[in-house]
């Protein structure tokens, strides 16, 4: 799952590169540079940050594109941050899988079926991740006081949550309120999310009794 999710955000990025940067960023490049281009800055997104062209030159799209790159992030067991490319597959098989009939539920895939609780993990993973950019990007934006677009403090909290180092060119010029944000965010997609939610709240004893299960109406 590791592999093929990595193989696959990364032919995607390197798509989207090509097509949106073709005659923006990427023009009157030769077709082997722009490739080359386009594979680098694919597969930063999910490593060190390190950059051939400046980012800021690509279209809002691709700098887009890129942001959610960041947001999955790479491989578990990495250096990298992000919510992992195994918590955006498992999301992604949850849905193709999901059957509204069924009442024991499974995702199946390459012949095994993925634990009920990796799926429940991988949903609170991507729930706190989201709660905490989406806090980030409306804090950092009240600080600067308009001062910043949406974009790019978007690119900035998700090359952050990423731990990628990917900047459009605006930290410095932060508040330094706004770098603190950045710092925590940077810990926290450093350390995981799983062991930051651990962290906070502790280990949970299990529990000795259950209530009557209730249905509630959804969608």
């Amino acid at each position: 799952i590791t592999t093929s999710t990595y193989l696959f955000l990364f032919v995607f990025g390197v798509i989207i590169i090509l097509v949106l940067e073709h005659n923006h960023a990427l023009q009157n490049m030769s077709w082997h540079k722009s490739l080359f281009y386009a594979l680098f800055n694919s597969s930063t997104t999910r490593s060190a940050g390190l950059q051939t062209i400046d980012v800021s030159q690509f279209s809002e799209g691709t700098n887009a594109i890129m942001g959610f790159l960041m947001f999955i992030g790479s491989s578990p067991s990495s250096v990298g941050g992000g919510i992992r490319t195994t918590t955006f597959a498992i999301l992604i098989l949850f849905l193709l899988n999901y059957n509204n009939n069924s009442e024991k539920f499974s995702i199946k895939v390459f012949n095994r079926e993925i634990h009920a609780m990796d799926v429940q993990r991988s949903f609170a993973v991507f729930t706190m991740a989201s709660l905490i950019t989406f806090a980030s990007i409306v804090s950092i934006l009240i600080i600067e006081n308009s001062e910043m677009t949406l974009l790019e403090v978007f690119f900035e909290v998700m090359s952050a949550f990423g731990t990628c180092g990917l900047s459009l060119g605006i930290t410095s010029d932060l508040h330094s309120t706004s770098k603190v944000i950045l710092m925590v965010l940077m810990f926290i997609g450093r350390v995981g999310l799983i062991s930051f939610i651990i962290m906070l709240g502790g280990r949970k004893e299990p529990d000795k009794y259950h209530y009557p299960k209730e249905r509630i109406q959804i969608g």
